[in-house]
């Protein structure tokens, strides 16, 4: 499926997926995605979605520009641009604001989705024989539910 950037790509079986349904999955999986935390302060259980650019200054309702807020971090941002107020917070940290920058720019789900060339969690078969280990090494098996040697 992708990464769901909008409400609307959750919305795949509308008989069985109401707009409601849709909207709440998909706040759940923003707010999964920090662990339940504060995107900004990290403290406090996030209870809203802050939009990271404001909506009255053109920001849009995409997963990309929402972030979980605890209500204080919330109002306290308020139309802000958000590394301004951020950067003046006592609970400021660089790490922080990489994890934001990276939300934002959907880092970690792109490189899930194609690939960067760092994590590669796919078994692969190496042709080469290996010196430390052969057939030898393994254990015979034999016997109704056991699996034979290759």
């Amino acid at each position: 499926m992708g990464i769901a950037e909008d409400w609307k790509d959750l919305m795949f079986d509308l008989s069985c997926l109401s707009k409601q349904v849709a909207k709440r999955r998909f706040k759940k999986s923003i707010k999964y995605g920090w662990g339940g935390l504060c995107g900004y302060c990290r403290c406090n259980r996030a209870t809203t979605l802050d939009h990271i650019k404001p909506k009255s200054r053109g920001g849009s309702s995409l997963r990309s520009n929402l972030l979980p807020a605890c209500l204080e971090c919330n109002h306290s941002k308020g139309t802000e641009a958000w590394l301004v107020w951020f950067q003046r917070q006592t609970f400021y940290n660089e790490t922080a604001k990489e994890l934001i920058e990276e939300w934002i720019t959907n880092k970690r789900f792109i490189e899930e989705e194609l690939g960067d060339g760092c994590i590669n969690d796919r078994t692969e078969i190496c042709p080469n024989q290996s010196k430390v280990r052969s057939i030898k090494d393994e254990p015979t098996s034999l016997g109704k539910d056991c699996l034979a040697t290759a």
